[in-house]
């Protein structure tokens, strides 16, 4: 399968590649972007992060994509669909962002990209994502691009030395809503593809 690079109106993605390790292992030494995400990636370095990115896309398990603001060279963060299960079409969303670009729409554009790329491309019927209970930021990148907010995992986010609920969100084919650039409108991502 060949991976698609997207533009929109906020940032581009496009397959994650090795030399990101740098730019977002610097992201990844970030404790207040890394205290709401999963132990494993808060010990992974870049390099441990994007290898096991490349591992699940060259075994089918996943796609991972390097987020970068509109004409920017360097990635601010990435957004992924992992645990890919072809014979259900669901696949799980995870996204983090660099937290001086927190509140720009970055995250919640990327997010949204991600997802059309798994319903066209992927031939997803649905995403699921889950969040901290309380990490509202995250929340509602989901819910502006249409997830809904389906349940409660009790105690099943390990923080630190305690635990956390997980809010599960889901999203279905044909649920995912139009992103607005302003008065106009919605300017439809443009895709061109690469071969990963």
């Amino acid at each position: 399968m060949r991976t698609v690079s997207m533009e929109g109106e906020l940032v581009s993605l496009r397959p994650l590649r090795l030399e990101d390790a740098g730019a977002l292992g610097a992201v990844l030494r970030d404790g207040r972007v890394t205290r709401m995400l999963p132990p494993r990636v808060r010990r992974e370095t870049g390099v441990d992060f994007v290898r096991r990115a490349l591992d699940a896309h060259r075994e089918g398990r996943g796609r991972a994509f390097a987020i970068r603001p509109r004409g920017a060279p360097t990635p601010i963060g990435q957004v992924r669909l992992f645990a890919w299960d072809r014979g259900e079409r669901h696949a799980e969303l995870g996204y983090w962002l660099r937290r001086k670009d927190w509140g720009r729409g970055y995250g919640t554009e990327a997010v949204r990209l991600a997802c059309r790329y798994g319903f066209a491309t992927m031939s997803l019927n649905r995403v699921e994502a889950r969040v901290v209970a309380g990490n509202l930021r995250s929340a509602g990148a989901l819910e502006r691009v249409g997830f809904h907010r389906e349940g409660l995992l009790r105690r099943s986010a390990r923080l630190g030395r305690g635990w956390a609920d997980e809010w599960m969100y889901g999203l279905l084919r044909g649920e995912l809503r139009r992103g607005r650039s302003g008065p106009s409108g919605h300017r439809a991502p443009r895709l061109r593809r690469s071969e990963t």
